[in-house]
């Protein structure tokens, strides 16, 4: 079930990031020219956004998609993962826990699908660290 709800995620976003692009004629991740073409906060097609950082937080029909985006990856936490399932009328009904959210999310990085994220630098350590962060690395997995 963890592969049908992140296929409709990245769905989501890469259709909202189509819509954003398509609108303010650029070709490039929205999230570097938001604060350029269009505010950073607005909506666009029954989708209300709003980007912080490196990131977004879009909202339609009341289900909530939060992400990060690297150059043209999307990243996540499964706290993002878990807010789309709280907010969305058809996942809230399967009531997932946090552990089988993190195995699943585990079983597709085991496939290649999705990595970790390593975070460096953390409150000036010199270290990497895990910090239970995403990112998609095999998008045509969810086509």
């Amino acid at each position: 079930m963890i592969e049908k709800i992140l296929t409709d995620y990245i769905t989501f976003i890469r259709s909202f990031e189509a819509l954003l692009k398509d609108k303010y004629k650029q070709d490039i991740n929205p999230c570097s020219f938001s604060h350029s073409f269009f505010e950073r906060v607005g909506s666009i097609d029954g989708i209300e956004y709003h980007f912080h950082g490196s990131g977004c937080t879009a909202k339609k029909e009341d289900v909530i998609y939060t992400y990060d985006i690297g150059i043209n990856e999307i990243k996540f936490t499964q706290w993002d993962l878990t807010e789309l399932i709280r907010t969305h009328p058809e996942y809230q009904k399967l009531n997932l826990s946090d552990d089988y959210i993190e195995y699943e999310l585990y079983q597709l990085i085991n496939k290649g699908v999705l990595e970790w994220l390593t975070i460096e630098g953390i409150e000036g350590t010199p270290y990497g660290c895990v910090f239970m962060c995403y990112r998609v690395i095999q998008e045509s997995f969810f086509d």
